[in-house]
């Protein structure tokens, strides 16, 4: 009895020895920050029921478990919101709220039935003739139908200065405005820092040239100084010193849209925020050479908010920044990478060594460099002379960008692996 009690001490001691030493499973935590963060709970992690706060909160106790310690950086912006009534229906057709038509985010609520007017693409040739004609008074009480794409070539501006710039002149003028993409528009951009007095719809390439009446319902709410929060967390290096990387994600999403239509966002964005969460357990007990501020970044669905207010009150001074590198949707199955380069010769010079380290490790097919746009947090590094990189992986998944089946279900961790090693590498040897 007695050899058969050392015996099962021995093993026991063995079990727990050799448990202790099992490498961490860096993919699993991945995968599980990424199904915690796109759980319905946090109704697509913005304000509605606390959701972003709950987020919130998750991050700042992982890193705390973690062993890390985390300083809170709030801001505040103006939003819209449109989580009452989504409704529209074309000549008694009733359309179906991501796979028909969208919403833009700066629409204004309205329940009305109006004719629809088919602008030809002649007045979209001339922005004279255009405001000339959309302001002659007759379409106070229609709705405006245009190709889009088109509009967009020929008014120039991107993103919010696009629609802000040129649409206020059409306000008391018409309607609405109907968007015709060449494309079934499910992407709802989020980016509703102002609002237009007149509903916005986006349909795709099924909507018919002869369409006659449309109906509108739609509820918004505009909420003045709402509390938003970037959390910063800093990982000291070997070398000591101010000099740092920065490696950021949005934790924000889209939330609720319509009634009972939760976007959770499990690519976009907690994809990101998932491994820079697994990229901190790591550092926890592999010391980096050079500090790295771990930065989880609200505000990017209202116009990329959080970065700018980083930029303009940073928690380290910018020009101690080496490097930054932005995660945005890289939960996904692309065999490439695809990526922003911002912030002169030292962004070019951090592109350069990631497709080198890419080629060496054969992690991605290419490392494939897209023109510097206003599409994700890197940005307002980049603007402001600030080195960096964006990443995002486009393969089976990114179909469910900014739709409500953006979820863990619908989400890829394939290439977290080759992900993490190249990120591992590059903040090794830059």
């Amino acid at each position: 009895m007695r050899q058969f009690t050392n015996l099962f001490i021995f093993f026991t001691l063995m079990s727990l020895s050799f448990a202790c030493t099992q490498p961490t499973d860096y993919k699993q935590l991945y995968e599980g920050h990424v199904k915690e963060l796109s759980d319905p709970k946090y109704y697509g992690r913005t304000d509605y029921n606390g959701g972003i706060t709950a987020a919130a909160d998750y991050i700042r106790n992982t890193i705390e478990e973690i062993g890390f310690e985390w300083t809170n950086l709030p801001f505040t912006y103006n939003k819209n919101t449109m989580r009452g009534k989504v409704e529209f229906s074309v000549d008694g057709k009733e359309y179906i709220f991501t796979e028909d038509f969208i919403v833009k985010e700066f629409s204004t609520g309205k329940h009305a039935t109006m004719d629809i007017y088919h602008l030809d693409d002649e007045y979209l040739m001339d922005k004279d003739k255009f405001y000339s004609h959309l302001c002659s008074g007759e379409f106070k009480e229609k709705f405006v139908a245009f190709n889009f794409p088109l509009f967009s070539d020929k008014f120039g501006g991107e993103g919010i200065e696009l629609y802000k710039d040129n649409l206020t002149q059409l306000s008391g003028h018409v309607g609405g405005l109907i968007f015709k993409y060449a494309s079934n528009p499910v992407n709802f951009i989020s980016r509703a820092v102002y609002t237009l007095p007149f509903p916005v719809i986006g349909v795709g390439p099924e909507f018919p040239s002869d369409a006659k009446q449309a109906t509108v319902n739609l509820e918004n709410e505009w909420i003045e100084n709402y509390n938003a929060v970037n959390v910063a967390s800093f990982v000291e290096g070997k070398n000591g010193g101010d000099e740092h990387f920065i490696v950021l994600a949005h934790y924000d999403h889209l939330g609720m849209i319509g009634q009972g239509n939760i976007f959770t966002g499990a690519n976009d964005n907690a994809s990101g925020v998932g491994a820079l969460l697994a990229m901190m357990q790591y550092y926890k007990t592999h010391q980096p050479e050079t500090s790295i501020l771990f930065l989880f970044l609200d505000g990017e669905e209202a116009n990329l908010l959080g970065a700018k207010d980083y930029v303009q009150n940073p928690y380290k001074p910018l020009k101690d920044v080496k490097f930054v590198i932005n995660l945005d949707m890289v939960g996904d199955n692309g065999k490439n990478i695809i990526c922003e380069v911002g912030g002169g010769e030292q962004g070019n010079a951090g592109y350069e060594l990631f497709k080198k380290i890419n080629g060496e490790k054969g992690y991605f097919t290419s490392v494939d460099q897209q023109p510097f746009t206003d599409n994700s947090d890197h940005y307002y590094f980049g603007i402001n002379g600030v080195p960096c990189m964006y990443f995002t992986i486009e393969g089976d998944m990114y179909q469910y960008y900014h739709t409500p089946r953006d979820t863990y279900e619908n989400f890829s961790s394939e290439k977290f692996n080759d992900l993490f090693g190249l990120m591992l590498d590059f903040l090794k040897e830059f």
